[in-house]
Protein backbone atom coordinates (compact mmCIF):
# COMPACT_ATOMS: atom_id res chain seq x y z
CA UNK A 1 0.00 0.00 0.00
CA UNK A 2 1.36 3.36 -1.00
CA UNK A 3 1.15 6.08 1.60
CA UNK A 4 1.95 9.75 1.06
CA UNK A 5 5.12 9.31 3.15
CA UNK A 6 6.24 6.29 1.10
CA UNK A 7 5.59 8.16 -2.14
CA UNK A 8 7.65 11.10 -0.86
CA UNK A 9 10.48 8.81 0.27
CA UNK A 10 10.49 6.95 -3.06
CA UNK A 11 10.56 10.20 -5.03
CA UNK A 12 13.41 11.60 -2.93
CA UNK A 13 15.34 8.33 -3.22
CA UNK A 14 14.95 8.46 -6.98
CA UNK A 15 16.09 12.09 -6.98
CA UNK A 16 19.18 11.29 -4.89
CA UNK A 17 20.08 8.31 -7.12
CA UNK A 18 19.86 10.65 -10.11
CA UNK A 19 22.21 13.10 -8.34
CA UNK A 20 24.57 10.23 -7.53
CA UNK A 21 24.71 9.01 -11.12
CA UNK A 22 25.11 12.54 -12.49
CA UNK A 23 27.92 13.22 -10.01
CA UNK A 24 29.52 9.91 -10.98
CA UNK A 25 29.51 10.92 -14.66
CA UNK A 26 31.07 14.30 -13.85
CA UNK A 27 33.66 12.75 -11.51
CA UNK A 28 34.59 10.26 -14.24
CA UNK A 29 35.02 13.09 -16.73
CA UNK A 30 37.27 15.05 -14.36
CA UNK A 31 39.45 11.99 -13.69
CA UNK A 32 39.63 11.26 -17.43
CA UNK A 33 40.69 14.85 -18.11
CA UNK A 34 43.40 14.59 -15.43
CA UNK A 35 44.93 11.51 -17.09
CA UNK A 36 44.37 12.64 -20.67
CA UNK A 37 41.85 9.97 -21.61
CA UNK A 38 38.25 9.85 -22.79
CA UNK A 39 35.75 9.32 -19.97
CA UNK A 40 34.13 6.49 -21.97
CA UNK A 41 37.53 4.78 -22.11
CA UNK A 42 37.92 5.00 -18.34
CA UNK A 43 34.39 3.69 -17.78
CA UNK A 44 35.20 0.71 -20.00
CA UNK A 45 38.40 0.25 -18.02
CA UNK A 46 36.36 0.34 -14.81
CA UNK A 47 34.08 -2.41 -16.17
CA UNK A 48 37.22 -4.48 -16.77
CA UNK A 49 38.44 -3.80 -13.24
CA UNK A 50 35.03 -4.67 -11.76
CA UNK A 51 34.28 -7.72 -13.89
CA UNK A 52 37.75 -8.97 -14.73
CA UNK A 53 39.52 -9.46 -18.05
CA UNK A 54 37.12 -9.72 -20.96
CA UNK A 55 36.82 -10.08 -24.69
CA UNK A 56 36.04 -7.01 -26.78
CA UNK A 57 32.70 -8.61 -27.64
CA UNK A 58 31.74 -8.98 -23.98
CA UNK A 59 32.81 -5.38 -23.30
CA UNK A 60 30.64 -4.29 -26.23
CA UNK A 61 27.73 -6.24 -24.77
CA UNK A 62 28.19 -4.78 -21.27
CA UNK A 63 28.55 -1.18 -22.44
CA UNK A 64 26.28 -1.18 -25.46
CA UNK A 65 29.03 0.35 -27.56
CA UNK A 66 29.48 -1.02 -31.05
CA UNK A 67 32.29 -3.50 -31.55
CA UNK A 68 34.07 -0.87 -33.65
CA UNK A 69 33.81 1.69 -30.85
CA UNK A 70 35.05 -0.86 -28.31
CA UNK A 71 38.00 -1.69 -30.54
CA UNK A 72 38.89 2.03 -30.66
CA UNK A 73 38.56 2.25 -26.85
CA UNK A 74 40.82 -0.77 -26.39
CA UNK A 75 43.33 0.64 -28.89
CA UNK A 76 43.53 3.93 -26.95
CA UNK A 77 43.76 2.17 -23.57
CA UNK A 78 46.44 -0.17 -24.91
CA UNK A 79 48.42 2.72 -26.40
CA UNK A 80 48.29 4.45 -22.99
CA UNK A 81 49.47 1.21 -21.32
CA UNK A 82 46.29 0.67 -19.24
CA UNK A 83 45.38 -2.65 -20.88
CA UNK A 84 47.00 -5.36 -22.93
CA UNK A 85 45.56 -7.92 -25.30
CA UNK A 86 46.30 -11.56 -24.55
CA UNK A 87 45.33 -14.77 -26.33
CA UNK A 88 42.87 -16.91 -24.38
CA UNK A 89 44.73 -19.93 -22.99
CA UNK A 90 41.79 -22.25 -23.78
CA UNK A 91 40.85 -20.83 -27.18
CA UNK A 92 43.73 -19.17 -29.05
CA UNK A 93 41.24 -17.52 -31.43
CA UNK A 94 39.90 -15.35 -28.60
CA UNK A 95 41.65 -12.21 -27.45
CA UNK A 96 41.21 -11.16 -23.83
CA UNK A 97 41.62 -7.54 -22.71
CA UNK A 98 43.53 -7.44 -19.42
CA UNK A 99 43.87 -4.31 -17.26
CA UNK A 100 47.40 -3.27 -16.27
CA UNK A 101 46.72 -2.84 -12.55
CA UNK A 102 50.19 -1.45 -11.80
CA UNK A 103 49.88 1.37 -14.33
CA UNK A 104 46.28 2.09 -13.32
CA UNK A 105 47.26 2.23 -9.64
CA UNK A 106 50.15 4.59 -10.32
CA UNK A 107 48.48 6.95 -12.81
CA UNK A 108 44.69 6.86 -12.41
CA UNK A 109 44.16 5.83 -8.78
CA UNK A 110 45.75 8.98 -7.32
CA UNK A 111 42.85 10.93 -8.87
CA UNK A 112 40.04 8.41 -8.48
CA UNK A 113 40.73 6.94 -5.05
CA UNK A 114 39.58 10.05 -3.22
CA UNK A 115 35.98 9.07 -3.98
CA UNK A 116 36.48 5.61 -2.52
CA UNK A 117 38.08 7.08 0.59
CA UNK A 118 35.24 9.61 0.95
CA UNK A 119 32.62 6.87 0.70
CA UNK A 120 34.51 4.63 3.12
CA UNK A 121 34.66 7.51 5.61
CA UNK A 122 30.95 8.18 5.13
CA UNK A 123 30.11 4.51 5.71
CA UNK A 124 31.50 4.78 9.25
CA UNK A 125 28.42 6.84 10.14
CA UNK A 126 26.13 3.85 9.49
CA UNK A 127 25.51 0.55 11.26
CA UNK A 128 26.30 -2.78 9.60
CA UNK A 129 22.54 -3.35 9.21
CA UNK A 130 22.11 0.00 7.46
CA UNK A 131 25.06 -0.75 5.16
CA UNK A 132 23.66 -4.21 4.36
CA UNK A 133 20.29 -2.65 3.48
CA UNK A 134 21.96 0.00 1.33
CA UNK A 135 24.08 -2.63 -0.39
CA UNK A 136 20.99 -4.74 -1.06
CA UNK A 137 19.20 -1.70 -2.53
CA UNK A 138 22.15 -0.66 -4.71
CA UNK A 139 22.74 -4.21 -5.96
CA UNK A 140 19.10 -4.52 -6.98
CA UNK A 141 19.12 -0.98 -8.43
CA UNK A 142 22.14 -1.87 -10.59
CA UNK A 143 20.36 -5.00 -11.79
CA UNK A 144 17.24 -2.97 -12.65
CA UNK A 145 19.40 -0.35 -14.39
CA UNK A 146 20.96 -3.06 -16.54
CA UNK A 147 17.49 -4.40 -17.41
CA UNK A 148 16.31 -0.91 -18.36
CA UNK A 149 19.40 -0.32 -20.50
CA UNK A 150 18.72 -3.57 -22.37
CA UNK A 151 15.05 -2.68 -22.88
CA UNK A 152 15.90 0.84 -24.08
CA UNK A 153 18.48 -0.48 -26.56
CA UNK A 154 15.86 -2.77 -28.08
CA UNK A 155 13.39 0.07 -28.76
Amino acid sequence: MSTPKRKQLTQELNRQVRYLTANSVIFSKVVADKVGQHSTDLECLDFLLLSGPSTAGKLSEITGLTTGAVTAVIDRLEKAGYVKRERDKNDRRKVIVVPNKTKIDSEIAPFSMSMGIALETLSKEFSDDALEMTLRFLTKANSKATEEIVKLRKK
